[in-house]
């Protein structure tokens, strides 16, 4: 397929997907005055088309020279929301900067600064990915820490998706299978340990176990948008006709919008928006494959992967297979941090698509590892 058509069956999607997005939070947000998250909603749309034009033309060769900046300044944005002052307060967590009158979640964008700097990190030593320390203690070690300072606002969920990104990443590229399990291990126990030190978070594990007991408490969200997919069946309630979304689903136009789509529009079109997401990713995971640069590769499969991530995290949270986290649902939850951040990856896969298959002087990948 030629590269304008792959484009075409990324882009398709994408808009599909934005729209329902749209659609659904003008339903959702009806309890709102004058529509004011759908409103900024369009402005934030309107911002990540931008975004996606710069970084379908920003030069790859650039982004790989100064890889090691980007990931700095995301260190430092990420540091500066845990300041008092700085960094807003809401919920409970410091995840905000608040700059003339909007919120940004650097966090977003943090993420787009690890996959830069991984790949180019992969691309530099693809020789030594079977290597424990410069193949894989070295860059789980970096990228950990960044994932670490999103631990602390706290933001578990995010956390819990850079550090899968990053090995998977790694994974793909070469790195041992023992060196993945015994982070697997360290890192669950790790993991468990901070929950266990979280009554909050670990009450509502426990409590995930056995949503019906504990539905007026800590799964009331859960159990509420399981009633969402049930009252809406196969065909739905029709667009607006919702109950859900009055004041009995909690963050129904965020995390929850799924229920919401569920609700209204039905079973079938739920798995329509399901489906749309699979092109997307099946397109442009084998279009990607195919490259032979290791820098082009890795950082269009890590853009498609953040992307794929969290939606198989927000789906499964809102039907009830993985604990509440709050994960945004890509291109439809509001959110105009998360937005603008999913629309400039796109922007990256797509120009990494139209690469000539060598960034500019980097060298081309040779199979390493398990792709020997």
């Amino acid at each position: 397929m030629e590269a304008k058509g792959r484009v075409f069956y990324l882009l398709l999607p994408i808009f599909f997907l934005n729209g329902v997005g749209l659609l659904a939070l003008s339903s959702a947000s009806l309890m709102f005055v004058n529509g004011v998250y759908l409103k900024k909603q369009i402005f934030s749309v309107v911002l990540a088309l931008i975004t996606c034009a710069f970084f379908v033309k920003v030069p790859l060769l650039w982004l790989f020279k100064h890889r090691n900046t980007l990931l700095m300044l995301a260190f430092v944005g990420v540091f500066l929301v845990l300041i008092p002052g700085i960094g807003h307060v809401t919920n409970g967590a410091r995840r905000w900067i608040h700059i003339s009158g909007f919120s940004i979640q650097l966090s977003e964008f943090a993420k787009i600064a690890l996959i830069i700097w991984l790949a180019g990190y992969v691309c530099e030593n693809d020789s030594y990915c079977i290597n424990f320390f410069k193949g894989f203690l070295k860059p789980v070690a970096i990228c950990g820490g960044l994932a670490f300072l999103v631990l602390c606002e706290p933001d578990y969920g995010t956390a819990f998706l850079m550090m899968s990104i990053v090995l998977t990443i790694l994974f793909l590229f070469g790195t041992s299978l023992r060196h993945l399990l015994f982070f697997l291990v360290t890192g669950g126990i790790s993991f468990g340990i901070l929950i266990l030190l979280s009554p909050v978070r670990l009450r509502r594990i426990t409590s995930f176990f056995d949503v019906e007991e504990h539905r007026f408490d800590a799964t009331y969200q859960l159990w509420q948008g399981i009633l969402c997919f049930a009252s809406g069946g196969l065909w739905g309630n029709g667009i607006g006709l919702g109950r859900q979304k009055l004041a009995y689903l909690p963050e129904a136009h965020t995390d929850f919008i799924f229920p919401i789509i569920g609700e209204e529009l039905g079973g079938v079109f739920a798995i329509a928006v399901i489906m749309f997401f699979l092109l997307f990713v099946s397109v442009a995971s084998i279009a990607l494959w195919q490259k032979k640069d290791a820098f082009v590769r890795a950082l269009g499969l890590g853009a498609v992967l953040i992307i794929a991530f969290q939606v198989i995290i927000n789906i499964a949270v809102v039907t009830g297979c993985f604990p509440t986290k709050g994960i945004a649902l890509p291109f439809i939850s509001y959110g105009g941090s998360n937005l603008v951040a999913m629309y400039a990856l796109v922007g990256l896969i797509i120009n990494c698509l139209r690469s000539n298959g060598l960034c500019n002087g980097t060298k081309s990948m040779r199979p390493v590892g398990w792709l020997k």
